[in-house]
């Protein structure tokens, strides 16, 4: 079994720009400046043969190029427990798109729909 989700990169210069602010609160496990990247869908756990149809599918996903905005920083769970602390995109129309299309491939290969609303973020620490 191998865990996937489907992800954009970004830049060498924006990933070491957010990885200068990954500071500065104990306990946190800073994710790597290299495996900083949008999630655009969680995948989970399939087995090596699905995963590798899927990456056939996928594939074929094309969209022209677009601009993502950082939005803000926040976190998920509570003042109690945080689970990650992230920076916020900015959704835009294209990124919707993009999301979309990502989805109806999947959906064509045989995934389940996803049902989670769409937070897009950069995970800077869990």
């Amino acid at each position: 079994m191998i865990r996937l989700f489907v992800a954009l990169p970004f830049p060498h210069s924006l990933r070491r720009r957010m990885a200068q602010i990954c500071t500065g609160i104990d306990d946190a496990r800073w994710v790597d400046e290299h495996n900083l990247h949008l999630t655009l869908r969680f995948i989970g756990e399939v087995p090596e043969d699905q995963g590798e149809d899927l990456a056939i599918a996928l594939s074929s996903v094309r969209h022209p190029p677009f601009q993502l905005r950082l939005k803000g920083v926040g976190h998920f769970g509570s003042a109690r427990g945080v689970r990650a602390v992230w920076v916020g995109i900015e959704p835009t129309p294209e990124l919707g798109e993009l999301r979309a299309r990502i989805d109806a491939t999947l959906l064509r290969a045989g995934l389940d729909p996803e049902h989670r609303k769409f937070h897009p973020h950069v995970t800077l620490a869990r």
